[in-house]
């Protein structure tokens, strides 16, 4: 269905739904996530658009992606879409629980930090299922997101780590990266680097509208099997739930 801006604003929300998720999990949101009425999607990078399409068109429902909500970036786009929203319109969550993508309740309470009132996000029920103990011997591992922006040296230039496991990772790299090609890369670390090896087993080269410089998605597999040292980054780094994967 295509959508039109509103020449005015409605008095009450209407059927439609604003779903916001982070990049990696989109996709697999709008397959798999049943919602009423009609919906429309965007990605976390791409807020503004959200925001403003929660300003025109009042949607009754809001989702948003309960990994990315529990980020920093997160927690500050909630704020602005509480802003936009009308008093009418529903802010749910979205998580995987038993396999499948759907929406829960979020409590909000008032929180003093520094004199000032905060939102506290959280999930009231189904509570989201602790992470899962990843065996440091298997050749697949499940892949955690970063709570934080942070980029690794690559080569001769820098890549943003998207999502990273004790075997592999997401990146996005401004220098091309090759399907089979061998690099080194250094992770930045509370107190030290830690440096690592990694074949990049996938690479796609991407140019958003909403970029001016163009860059490389990729995915590694580390080659020197630092398995305990690249799990404890993990838990230091990343989200503490891992990406569902896609069945």
């Amino acid at each position: 269905m295509a959508f039109t801006l509103p020449q005015g604003r409605s008095p009450m929300p209407t059927n439609l739904a604003i779903v916001v998720a982070d990049a990696t999990r989109l996709k697999i949101i709008r397959e798999r996530l049943r919602l009423p009425g009609q919906a429309m999607h965007f990605s976390a990078t791409n807020l503004v658009s959200a925001i403003d399409h929660i300003r025109s068109y009042q949607p009754n429902l809001i989702a948003v992606d309960a990994l990315y909500a529990q980020t920093p970036a997160g927690i500050a786009a909630m704020e602005r879409i509480e802003r936009a929203a009308t008093s009418g319109a529903e802010i749910r969550l979205i998580t995987a629980l038993n396999g499948q993508w759907v929406t829960v309740a979020r409590k909000p309470t008032a929180s003093i930090i520094d004199g000032s009132a905060a939102s506290v996000i959280t999930v009231s029920r189904p509570a989201l299922p602790a992470a899962p103990v990843i065996p440091v011997n298997t050749r697949r591992a499940p892949r955690f997101l970063l709570r934080d922006t942070l980029s690794a040296i690559v080569e001769n230039g820098s890549a943003r780590l998207v999502d990273i496991s004790a075997l592999g990772a997401q990146v996005v790299s401004q220098p091309a990266l090759r399907p089979n090609q061998t690099i080194k890369l250094a992770l930045p670390d509370t107190n030290e680097t830690l440096r690592v090896t990694a074949h990049v087993a996938w690479s796609m080269f991407e140019k958003p509208q909403t970029v001016i410089e163009p860059y490389y998605r990729a995915g590694i597999q580390f080659t020197n099997y630092a398995q305990q040292a690249l799990e404890d980054y993990r838990r230091r780094h990343c989200a503490d739930q891992p990406i569902p994967n896609p069945r």
